[in-house]
């Protein structure tokens, strides 16, 4: 815990504002409450574009977390990176946090090279091969790295040049249940809770998996919180479910997790998922997908404190939830090891010393720093081509601003710079790790 003797730690977190309801905005709303208390100040700093990043719909969402507009709405990188450096300049930080923003790479290694004390902190919360692109191109100027998992840091450990005594895996803590699941001797209560997304989450699985299970006759009840870009198709295929739309930490402690037997999950990959944890310390059992990443972490454990299933294979999704509705005593046992699985580092309170530890060791640490800041690609249109100087070029731009037709173009996760190989590599070595000792 935190000693009053040693000085604040001043944390800049750089985040985009389009997604409310993701394991990364959980684990900030995390490290907003209780980092305080152990001496590492927080604030937000929320991209802002012209239509998809809002910071006022996010703060409306999180009122508690402190936070400034990074107004990025001319829609150009320029535009977003200058709005960036002025924003960290004001905040005057100890570390920058890189929340899933690449232009916070190159505008903290440049206050870094023009002698700025920040320390540039990455947190890599998903095994994708942009973001590892990414922090090996900037790896000379990272100080810290966060990962959610030992697979995601084990692969950037081999494959990024930062330091492996740099990087730390760190899963999202998981805040105590305040009601747990009662014994229930009816039809199984089932639960999905999470993006309605097919890209990594698979929710169009779910469908699937309720006809499997009523052609098997097995009764069941089905719950599903969250929102997507699939959420009207789940309504149209789904008739008997409840859903009840995106949810709040506590709505979803208060009024889901306590009344479910079984959380379903059908994910590709994942780092240290946060939401079937959470319904694990309410008693919940979860039936999850053989994700990337899952055998690393030895979260889920089969036949320990939950039952797993090939990734896509929903008649076996289907055999392990007709096991736990005909063998009550097994759902019983189950639920108890899911329970009193989610303590030190995977709690709330464990996961909050981990993080300031980090921050603070980076913050005393030698900065890194290198030679050359890595190329970047200039804006693209007309202005440019004619060698319109960049900051002439942004006054013309915000007068006519560059419209973007997603939220990631508009504050963008990663450079879009991609490297082939490694992610040939990464894919390789995930499936080595992922192969049974």
């Amino acid at each position: 815990m935190f000693n009053s003797i040693l000085a604040p730690v001043r944390l800049f977190i750089a985040t985009p504002s389009h997604s409310l309801q993701g394991g990364v905005e959980r684990i900030m709303e995390s490290l907003a409450a209780h980092l305080p208390a152990r001496g590492i100040e927080v604030v937000l700093g929320l991209g802002k574009g012209a239509r998809f990043n809002d910071p006022a719909r996010f703060r409306e969402a999180f009122p508690a977390i402190p936070a400034v507009d990074i107004d990025g709405s001319s829609g150009t990188a320029f535009g977003r990176r200058r709005a960036l450096r002025r924003a960290i300049e004001r905040a005057d930080p100890d570390v920058v946090l890189v929340a899933r923003m690449f232009d916070a790479y190159p505008v903290a290694s440049a206050l870094k090279r023009d002698g700025h004390r920040l320390r540039l902190a990455v947190t890599v919360q998903a095994y994708e091969a942009d973001y590892f692109a990414d922090l090996a191109r900037w790896a000379d100027f990272v100080d810290l790295v966060v990962t959610s998992g030992e697979l995601v840091a084990d692969a950037a450990r081999r494959f990024t040049g930062v330091p492996a005594e740099r990087i730390v895996s760190i899963p999202g803590g998981v805040a105590p249940a305040r009601r747990v699941r009662r014994p229930n001797d009816g039809p199984l209560r089932l639960g999905y809770v999470g993006r309605l997304e097919q890209t990594q989450k698979r929710v169009l699985d779910l469908p699937l998996l309720v006809a499997e299970l009523e052609r098997r006759g097995i009764p069941f009840t089905l719950d599903v919180a969250g929102d997507g870009s699939l959420a009207a198709e789940l309504h149209a295929r789904l008739p008997e479910a409840r859903f009840h739309g995106w949810r709040s930490t506590d709505e979803l402690y208060d009024r889901i997790y306590p009344e479910l037997d079984v959380f379903v999950h059908f994910a590709e990959w994942e780092g240290i998922t946060i939401a079937p944890r959470e319904a694990m310390a309410h008693g919940a059992v979860p039936v999850v997908s053989r994700f990337t990443g899952l055998a690393a972490e030895r979260q889920f454990l089969d036949g320990v404190n939950a039952l797993t299933f090939p990734v896509g294979d929903l008649a076996a999704a289907a055999d392990a939830i007709e096991r736990l509705h005909r063998d009550r005593a097994l759902l019983a046992r189950l639920s108890g090891t899911a329970k009193s699985s989610q303590d030190g580092i995977r709690s709330e309170e464990g996961a909050a010393d981990a993080w300031a530890a980090a921050f603070r060791e980076a913050a005393t640490r030698e900065p890194r720093l290198g030679t050359t800041l890595p190329a970047l690609p200039r804006d693209p249109g007309l202005l440019t081509s004619l060698g319109v100087p960049d900051a002439v070029a942004e006054v013309l731009r915000r007068v006519r601003k560059r419209p973007h037709g997603d939220p990631g173009s508009e504050w963008p996760h990663w450079s879009g710079l991609a490297d082939p190989q490694l992610a040939r590599d990464l894919e390789a070595f995930a499936r080595i790790s992922s192969e049974p000792s």
